[in-house]
């Protein structure tokens, strides 16, 4: 009880300290393993720091729990409010048990702690994995499986009708031959949703579709295991590799690996990995069945990651020798031990694309092979591939709207000059890959209807986004079933320095006007992709000067100035004006100009003083009127009578029919002029907006507005 009463003592005392202090002051510091969040009641709402408007953290007593600790706080004096102030982990690095030892060394230098603080979410991006298929029980697995709902009942039908049997979680394509009769207890070679990975014994690990599945996407951040490139996916599995009896490499049929990417294509995917590779340059494995489901695949935009081989010399196996084909994305070996240089191994020349690393990888094993199903990888591209795949995996996932062309030039354009291998060939293509690179790389894409004014814009309108000043992205409106649309590519980081990045904000504008909100560059893990996204240009408010210009002869001017006699009410007015006229809606007749002309008699003026927020005509050889910004209050209301009034508007700038709400229904038209032109723009209440020439109402400026009745207009 003593113990506990000194607690609350020294923390009353702390309190107290806190409660005293000023902002900016240096109180002792304070010591806690747990800390909470308080507002003070003496904070000020309009300070321009959370420490001015009252903010303070404290340590929570040894010895009491954090929420005792807030409920204490709570019937003390002086406190606004309380809250927890948990910790926060920087994103870069994922909490997995592996991560730190056994990946960082060679994740880290392709940039991928920084990329995962853009995104780390793919989920909706399924990769199909063409391998030995994968321990669909493993812990960081299971919950990235892909899940072909419609056969997933395990009942021995075809229920979808697209060649695989009970093909929950992906398909088997393989040939029965002796030695997987005999050595892989395969019994038949009919399609079906069998592909658990059968690779490896509890002598020789194997493992090799697990690795690459985890690779690609083991479940990161969950304090298990290891992390894959894309922390969650959806791993379609497409077991086209056996068992590798015997202890061998696990083996399939090139036909066969055709007809796995034609599954994946046919069941969604958008990016297949491919780590298997033939012979270099076997002209065997160059099947027309292999050749026609990588045509399909490219007809479809669907993107093949593959690995070059491991036969350190000259000379690319296929599917990656396939340079031909644009959409095969062949990929070279770096070892990470030596600044990511070549990897000995790795196999270069035509057809690689790109490197990452692969020596020193630890991936997912079978978890019926070890207690703990982890393990330390040989050198091969076969894990190289993985990376690619998993990158591409989370720039689609950044951006699910770009083209497969675009894809592949933000991982190819966003690679780092890879270092000269002894041998001159080529081994890393484009480069090695820069997942925090590529991740900036990745645009913003903005579409939807344009408008400028609250009206239609013609074809061919300027549409343009600016990020801190830099010109990011420009293209034009086009017009069609009477709406103008717009779709807008707006450049990230990498590509055009300066331009889209984390905090940062897009200003778009329409021709000269900008909108009147701006897009944040998303945020992480949220897709740079808006679509059905009305744009309207709106001139912006007026600032501490608001400005008028006039044409030569009559024009109209917002009087702004305060109550007063002519002519000195009109100082503001540019020299030389020779008379001014208002309209006054209550005369008789229907309504009359009273008019003011400089050296006229007294007797002839029927207008001797000007009131702010009047309507007024002057005649002039042109200029400007500058006046201070009246900020005037939101409310200002008028009375309108039947017939022409002429209000300065001084609500914010909106809709005519928002802005007029509050006589909906009592008017028939609104008119504006032009004072350089000496034009007049209509707007009819209900008409389409293509027969209107304005669709907006501005702060200070003068419209004519056609009652059928008497009302009150309430601006705000």
């Amino acid at each position: 009880m003593v113990k506990h009463t000194i607690r609350i003592l020294a923390a009353l005392a702390l309190l107290a300290a806190i409660v005293a202090a000023q902002p900016g002051s240096a109180p002792a510091e304070p010591v806690g393993e747990h800390w909470v969040s308080i507002r003070l009641d003496s904070g000020d709402e309009d300070a321009s720091t959370l420490e001015g408007r009252g903010y303070r953290q404290l340590p929570v007593p040894e010895g009491m729990t954090t929420e005792a600790y807030l409920d204490w706080l709570e019937d003390q004096p002086g406190i606004a409010s309380v809250s927890p102030n948990p910790t926060v982990t920087a994103a870069g690095d994922p909490n997995d048990a592996f991560y730190a030892s056994a990946q960082a060394p060679y994740l880290g230098p392709v940039g991928a702690p920084a990329g995962w603080d853009i995104t780390t979410n793919a989920e909706d991006i399924i990769v199909a994995v063409i391998d030995s298929g994968v321990d669909l029980r493993h812990e960081d697995l299971v919950a990235n499986l892909w899940r072909n709902p419609n056969d997933s009942d395990n009942d021995g039908v075809d229920d979808d009708n697209n060649g695989c049997i009970d093909d929950e979680h992906g398909c088997r394509f393989l040939n029965l031959t002796p030695k997987r009769i005999s050595e892989c207890g395969y019994t038949s070679s009919t399609p079906t949703g069998d592909v658990q990975d059968d690779d490896g014994t509890a002598d020789a690990l194997g493992s090799h579709g697990t690795a690459v599945a985890g690779i690609i996407g083991a479940r990161g951040n969950n304090s298990t295991g290891i992390s894959g490139v894309a922390w969650r996916v959806r791993l379609m599995i497409l077991k086209a590799l056996d068992c590798g009896p015997g202890d061998a490499q696990p083996t399939g049929e090139m036909a066969n690996v055709a007809r796995a990417i034609d599954y994946a294509r046919r069941m969604g995917a958008d990016v297949i990995n491919l780590s298997l590779a033939s012979s270099p340059g076997d002209p065997a494995a160059d099947i027309p069945e292999l050749r026609q489901a990588i045509e399909d695949a490219l007809a479809d935009g669907l993107i093949i990651v593959a690995s070059a081989g491991n036969h350190a010399s000259r000379g690319v196996g296929f599917p990656a020798a396939y340079a031909q084909y644009p959409n095969v994305i062949g990929v070279g070996a770096t070892d990470p031990a030596n600044d990511n240089a070549w990897a000995t191994y790795s196999s270069f020349g035509g057809g690689v694309d790109v490197a990452a690393p692969g020596s020193g990888m630890a991936s997912t094993v079978r978890s019926d092979l070890l207690d703990i199903p982890y393990g330390r990888l040989p050198g091969a591209t076969s894990w190289a591939a993985p990376i690619v795949t998993g990158l591409f995996a989370l720039v689609m996932a950044r951006n699910p709207d770009l083209t497969m062309e675009e894809y592949i030039d933000i991982v190819q354009e966003s690679a780092s000059e890879p270092a000269p291998a002894a041998h001159g060939g080529n081994w890393a293509g484009h480069g090695v890959i820069d997942m925090q690179a590529a991740l900036e790389r990745v645009p913003m894409t903005v579409s939807g209807a344009a408008l400028d004014d609250w009206t239609r814009p013609p074809p061919g309108t300027p549409v343009r986004a600016l990020i801190d000043g830099v010109e990011c992205g420009a293209t034009e409106t086009t017009n069609a079933n009477g709406t103008a649309s717009y779709s807008l590519r707006i450049a990230g980081e990498n590509e055009v320095p300066g331009c889209g990045a984390l905090g940062r904000e897009v200003e778009i504008f329409i021709g000269e006007r900008p909108t009147a909100t701006v897009l944040p560059w998303s945020a992480q893990n949220e897709a740079l992709l808006l679509t059905e996204y009305t744009v309207n240009g709106i001139d912006p408010p007026p600032g501490a000067v608001v400005a008028q210009e006039l044409g030569a002869g009559w024009s109209q001017v917002a009087y702004l100035g305060p109550t007063g006699s002519l002519p000195a009410a009109a100082a503001a007015l540019p020299e030389g004006w020779s008379a001014i006229a208002t309209w006054d809606p209550d005369a008789e007749g229907g309504g009359a100009f009273r008019l003011y002309y400089p050296g006229a008699p007294d007797e002839a003026q029927t207008l001797t003083e000007l009131s702010r927020y009047q309507a007024l005509w002057v005649y002039s050889e042109g200029g400007g009127v500058f006046d201070a910004n009246p900020e005037e209050l939101p409310g200002r209301r008028v009375e309108l009578a039947e017939g022409w009034n002429a209000v300065v508007y001084t609500g914010g700038s909106r809709p005519v029919e928002e802005a007029l709400a509050s006589i909906a229904g009592r008017y028939d038209q609104v008119l504006r002029y032009d004072n350089l032109t000496g034009l007049w723009d209509s707007y009819l209440p209900g008409s389409a907006p293509a027969l209107n020439d304005f669709g907006g109402l501005h702060p200070y400026r003068i419209y004519w507005i056609r009652m059928i009745a008497p009302a009150t207009l309430v601006m705000f």
